[in-house]
């Protein structure tokens, strides 16, 4: 079982990530993709109101003529590896190369950009929860088009593929501002599992503790702490970008969308205020656990007291008659150690006061038999 335990160990400390930046002295808009990502792989999907379709895209060549029936067109594009597919993004739609540098360099926190033709907005998304793994995921709103750009394949976009698809809802009939909002509405939607998760794995550990606090209780809920401050983090600056959204003057975004923008910001309020409960729950634990320890501690030591207490009349009585007094000089140097029966009688002492002792201690409702029972005043026991 120590095993697992280290290599658990060892993954929660490989959540913490330094941001990546830039190469020192380089002018800014350079792209530079991390080593280690994969190569994109470009989806399209094209709709509107008379029918969606979706297909696989090779190049960014391939995006240059746009269907004549499609009013909204979302490119995804899984993967940051090639900084020359950006670059060429970049050309097809006119991006701004700082919004095309922030997509590639990862790690950015939430945030919107409104730069005229087009909005930049970032978010994080829930991509593991055994650690707690946040993907960058950025969208691009222009006139007709979204652009959204993940770190590595998988998202929990596919309820908003499904929307497209089988024409539910307003999504078919709206702009890509919409498509914007379903998007990140969809992502903080991801949150809400995450968060019952730890709560319920919180309230758990709350029955351990009172049942029997072990060694393992810290570290579990020290790192429950650390995905809670992730999470408020994120969080946090999520509900910022959407304000932020909400009150930009961009005809980019419609009054309808701001509606459901500021309905999404709500949501982002209730996972904070549930974050911060489960947080509060989280430092409760560790000092119930500090007094669960303490209280184990006490009844070990008043066991040993207990002990103790009994065995000083007893070490009193054989100290006695341990003493090497010579009986032959005076009749009173312990003439009962002459007896005929004196020792048997020396040890039902001992037994005696053991006894009187235990019974005291039981009465008194110190043993674990009465653990249940207060203690009896002086008044009781008259």
């Amino acid at each position: 079982m120590a095993k697992p335990n280290k290599r658990r160990r060892r993954r929660r400390r490989a959540r913490i990530v330094v941001p990546r930046r830039a190469v020192r002295g380089a002018p800014p808009g350079v792209l530079d993709p991390p080593a280690n990502a994969p190569r994109p792989r470009i989806a399209l999907i094209e709709y509107g109101p008379d029918g969606a379709s979706e297909r696989a895209v090779e190049s960014i060549a391939e995006l240059a003529a746009p269907a004549p029936s499609a009013a909204v067109r979302w490119i995804n594009i899984d993967g940051v590896g090639d900084a020359d597919v950006f670059a060429a993004l970049g050309d097809a739609f006119h991006l701004h190369p700082l919004a095309l540098e922030d997509a590639v360099h990862v790690h950015q926190r939430p945030k919107v950009d409104d730069y005229g033709d087009h909005i930049y907005f970032v978010a994080r998304m829930p991509a593991g929860e055994e650690p707690l793994v946040l993907e960058q995921i950025s969208v691009f709103v222009g006139r007709g088009f979204a652009i959204t750009v993940q770190e590595h394949p998988g998202d929990c976009l596919d309820p908003v593929r499904e929307r497209i698809r089988g024409a539910r809802g307003r999504i078919r009939g709206a702009g890509p501002d919409y498509l914007l909002y379903a998007v990140v509405d969809a992502i903080m939607d991801a949150y809400f599992p995450i968060v019952d998760r730890l709560n319920v794995r919180l309230e758990q550990i709350e029955e351990r503790v009172l049942l029997s606090p072990g060694d393992g209780v810290v570290a579990e809920v020290h790192a429950i702490r650390h995905d809670l401050h992730l999470l408020r983090r994120t969080l946090t600056a999520s509900r910022e970008a959407l304000g932020a959204l909400v009150r930009r003057d961009s005809d980019l975004v419609g009054d309808d969308t701001r509606a459901f923008l500021r309905d999404c910001q709500d949501h982002v309020d209730q996972l904070l205020d549930a974050v911060e409960a489960c947080r509060e729950l989280s430092a409760s634990l560790m000092d119930l656990h500090a007094s669960a320890v303490a209280n184990r501690m006490n009844e070990v030591m008043k066991v040993l007291t207990l002990i103790a207490t009994i065995f000083i009349p007893l070490s009193f009585i054989a100290g006695v008659y341990g003493m090497n007094f010579d009986r032959s000089a005076s009749p009173w140097n312990m003439p009962e150690l002459g007896w005929r029966y004196g020792y048997p009688l020396a040890l039902a002492a001992m037994l005696a006061t053991a006894l009187a002792f235990l019974w005291f201690f039981w009465r008194r409702g110190w043993l674990s038999l009465r653990r249940d029972r207060p203690p009896r005043d002086d008044a009781d026991g008259a």
